[in-house]
């Protein structure tokens, strides 16, 4: 009798921690944004030359302490480059969406604006 209420209690235990763990990850989860995008051409992020398949990442939780929010890292995960944006309202948009501007008649463009999938948040580049 006495194994089974040490047992029933271990297991009970076991199921809060993992009860714990499971809601902290999700409260976790709505703070990130991410997407993988592949630059067909290449564009200017900020002093970085982009081309090919890249992670985004931005953590809203880094923007509200004005730290940098953005992370771009390569197909190794190597951070390419970070920066602190500024969130612009957006209709919602059903992709991952890149605003660019041309910077010479030659074709290379620059990044200004990112959006994530589902959302209606808008990163302007800084």
């Amino acid at each position: 009798m006495k194994r089974l209420f040490i047992a029933s209690s271990m297991l009970a235990a076991l199921v809060i921690a993992i009860g714990a763990f499971a809601a902290h990850t999700k409260a976790e989860a709505k703070n990130n944004e991410r997407a993988t995008v592949e630059f067909t051409q290449t564009v200017k992020l900020l002093d970085v030359v982009l081309r090919g398949e890249y992670l985004v990442v931005h953590d809203d939780e880094r923007m509200a302490k004005g730290d940098a929010c953005t992370y771009i890292y390569d197909r190794s995960g190597k951070l390419v480059v970070s920066f602190h944006c500024t969130p612009a309202e957006r209709p919602k948009s059903d992709r991952f969406r890149v605003v660019t501007r041309r910077l010479d008649p030659n074709g290379l463009s620059e990044i200004v604006e990112i959006q994530f999938a589902g959302s209606t948040k808008a990163h302007i580049v800084q």
